[in-house]
């Protein structure tokens, strides 16, 4: 019994990544085809569809994560919404804080900064 229960609480996790990298796919994919608006109600979906509890997850889902809080900010800049590019972008590195994540927020503030 206990080995059927773990084996279905693998199985969710697994489908709910699953759910997420495609949300993050099809965002991707509506962002290369100049559909932003598109694109951002994926990223955004992908999103909700993490656990809200940061502290809960493993070191794949918080790439996953931040992978999908940079894209969201990437998109949001593309529509110059910079002042959500900024909170997304700074999501993302707070996640993961790696040389890209850090260049994409220095970016999008210098950006918000030009235009305010």
């Amino acid at each position: 019994m206990k080995r059927f229960l773990s084996l279905i609480l693998v199985f969710l996790c697994v489908g709910c990544n699953s759910k997420v990298d495609l949300s993050i796919e099809r965002g991707i994919h509506y962002f290369e085809t100049g559909q932003t608006e598109e694109a951002i109600l994926e990223f955004k979906q992908a999103i909700q569809l993490m656990p809200s509890n940061q502290d809960q997850l493993n070191i794949d889902e918080i790439q996953l994560l931040s992978q999908a809080y940079h894209n969201l900010s990437v998109a949001y800049a593309k529509k110059e919404w910079f002042a959500d590019a900024e909170k997304s972008a700074k999501m993302a590195f707070d996640l993961v804080p790696s040389s890209e994540n850090k260049e994409v927020l220095e970016l999008i503030k210098s950006k918000r900064t030009e235009n305010e």
